[in-house]
C-alpha cells in the first residue's frame, strides 16, 4: 500500500528511567505556567494602550488559579492515532486512487478468521479503510486488505473484549467477508464504529444561493487550499465567508479581523440574511422539504398567537431566554421589510448553549465550544389564512458554523376543530463547503439542527403561556 509504511511508537515517548510518570506531569506543568508568568511579567513592563490593565488584572487571577491546580497534572492519555505525515498522502493516492484523504493512522492486529494475526498499520479515510503489514520478505507474513469502501463495510461491531472490533465485509470486495481488528485503546473501537456509522449515512444534498456563493477568486483559493492536501487536514476552525457575512473586517479599534463576531444590529444583515434556500424569499414557506414537526396549540386563535409573535419582549424571553437558555439578548423592534412589503423583520444577536452530546467520532476531530454567539434575521409574514414566521441563523463560534446557516419556518393556520395547527420545518443552507476531510460532518450538522429548531421552541412556549 504505502511502499514506505513510517514507524512510530503507539504507546508515546518513556519518562527517564526510574520517573514517577505523575511527578514528571506535575513537574512539567509547574515549569510551564512559572514560564507563562515569567511572559506576564515581561510584556508587564511594557507601555500599554488603555483596557490593558483590566486584562493583565484577570491574567494574573487566571494564573494563580492555575498554579494552584498543576499539582494534580497526570501524564497525558497514550494515543496509538497518528496524524498521516504530508508524503503519506502522495503515496496513498498513487496506491488508491479512490482512497479520499488520508485521516489516521495506526499500529494495530488484523485477522480474517482470528486464527492467523498480523501485525500492520490501519490506515483510515474519509473513504474506507486499509490494513496493510508493508513490505516484508516473507510473504507468509505479509497481509493487506486492499482499499474497503465505508460502503462495502456492512457491520462494524466490538467482539473478544473492548479493543477487537469484526466488521461485515460485501461479498466480493475482499477475499474474506470478514475482517477482525485488534485496537490498543478501548474508546478507540468507539471511535470507529460511531465514524463508520456517520460514513454510511447518505449526505442530504443541498443547494447554495446565488447571492452568498464565494466569488470565483473565493472558490478558486478554496480548491487550492483542499489540493494541498494533508497541511489543511483536520482543521478545527471553521474557514470565514467573509464576503457574505461582513464578519471579516478589522473592528473600530484596529484589531486583527476575527473570523467569528456577531453582526452588529444597525449592521444591513437583514439584505444579507434575504435569500432562503434554494433560492426564495425568505419568508416563504418550502415546497418540497418534509416538515419536522407538526402540532395544535388549543386554547388560543390565530390572532392571539399572531400577537405573542409581535410582543418584541415575549419572544425574547420565553423562546430565546426561557427555552433556549440564550444570554447577552439584542433585538431590534419589527419594522416592515422595505425588500418585502407587508412583511415584519428584526434583527437579533445573542449567545446560546451548545450542545454536547455530539457522536465521539465528532468531538475527536472537532473541539465543540460551551457556547456560541448567533446572529438571526426573523421574519412575520401575516395572511389571510395563516401567518408564516421564519428564522435564518447563523452560529459564529461552533466549528464551521459560519459554512452553514439554519432556516426555519413555522406556519400556523386555524385548527379544524379549534385551536392553532402549527407546521416547523427546518432546513441548513450551505454557504461554503466543508473541507474534504469533514464531510462526514454535514450530515451530523443537518441531523442535529433538525433535532433541536427554535421553530419547534417557539411553538412549545406558545403552547406553555396558554397552559398558565
Amino acid at each position: 500500500m504505502i511502499s514506505r509504511m513510517r514507524c512510530f511508537n503507539p504507546l508515546g515517548a518513556k519518562s527517564a528511567a526510574g520517573a514517577n510518570p505523575a511527578v514528571v506531569a506535575q513537574k512539567d506543568a509547574a515549569d510551564g505556567v512559572a514560564e507563562m508568568i515569567r511572559g506576564y511579567r515581561k510584556v508587564a513592563q511594557l507601555s500599554l494602550p488603555p483596557g490593558a490593565a483590566l486584562v493583565f488584572a484577570r491574567l494574573r487571577n487566571q494564573l494563580a488559579e492555575l498554579e494552584s491546580l498543576v499539582g494534580n497534572a497526570a501524564p497525558a492519555e497514550s494515543r496509538p492515532w497518528r496524524l498521516p505525515l504530508p508524503e503519506e498522502q502522495s503515496e496513498w493516492e498513487q496506491a488508491y486512487k479512490s482512497g479520499g484523504i488520508l485521516l489516521r493512522r495506526q499500529l494495530c492486529s488484523a485477522s480474517t478468521d482470528r486464527g492467523e494475526w498480523f501485525i500492520g498499520g490501519l490506515f483510515i479515510s474519509d473513504a474506507g479503510i486499509v490494513f496493510d503489514t508493508g513490505s516484508s520478505s516473507d510473504n507468509t507474513a505479509r497481509f493487506n486488505t486492499g482499499f474497503l469502501p465505508w460502503k462495502a463495510i456492512e457491520s462494524v461491531e466490538r467482539t473478544g473484549g473492548d479493543s477487537e472490533v469484526s466488521m461485515v465485509l460485501s461479498e466480493g470486495v475482499a477475499d474474506s467477508t470478514r475482517l477482525y481488528v485488534q485496537l490498543t485503546i478501548a474508546t478507540d473501537t468507539e471511535w470507529l464504529e460511531e465514524f463508520w456509522r456517520l460514513c454510511k449515512e447518505p449526505a442530504t444534498k443541498t443547494v447554495v444561493p446565488a447571492s452568498v456563493a464565494p466569488a470565483a477568486g473565493e472558490a478558486k483559493k478554496g480548491a487550492e487550499e483542499q489540493a494541498s492536501g494533508p497541511a489543511v487536514l483536520l482543521q478545527q476552525l471553521s474557514k470565514s465567508v467573509s464576503k457574505a457575512l461582513g464578519v471579516g473586517e478589522a473592528t473600530p479599534e484596529g484589531n486583527s479581523p476575527r473570523a467569528h463576531r456577531q453582526a452588529s444590529l444597525d449592521s444591513q444583515v437583514s439584505t444579507q440574511y434575504d435569500q432562503g434556500p434554494n433560492g426564495r424569499p425568505s419568508y416563504e414557506v418550502p415546497e418540497k422539504e418534509a416538515p419536522v414537526g407538526t402540532t395544535t396549540i388549543t386554547g388560543i386563535d390565530l390572532d392571539a398567537a399572531m400577537a405573542k409573535l409581535r410582543d418584541e419582549d415575549w419572544f425574547c424571553k420565553a423562546v430565546l431566554r426561557d427555552n433556549k437558555g440564550a444570554t447577552n439578548i439584542e433585538a431590534t423592534p419589527w419594522t416592515e421589510s422595505k425588500q418585502s412589503p407587508g412583511v415584519l423583520v428584526r434583527k437579533g444577536t445573542f449567545t446560546v448553549p451548545v450542545p454536547q452530546d455530539f457522536p465521539r467520532a465528532v468531538t475527536r476531530i472537532v473541539n465543540l465550544p460551551l457556547e456560541t454567539k448567533c446572529t438571526a434575521v426573523f421574519r412575520l409574514h401575516p395572511q389571510t389564512d395563516r401567518v408564516v414566521f421564519t428564522i435564518q441563523m447563523c452560529s459564529h463560534d461552533i466549528p464551521f458554523g459560519d459554512n452553514f446557516r439554519n432556516h426555519e419556518t413555522v406556519i400556523l393556520k386555524p385548527g379544524a376543530n379549534g385551536g392553532v395547527d402549527a407546521t416547523m420545518y427546518v432546513e441548513v443552507m450551505w454557504i461554503a463547503a466543508l473541507p474534504w476531510t469533514m464531510s462526514v460532518l454535514k450530515g451530523v450538522i443537518e441531523s442535529k439542527s433538525k433535532a433541536d429548531g427554535l421553530g419547534t421552541r417557539l411553538v412549545n412556549s406558545v403552547k406553555k403561556d396558554v397552559a398558565q
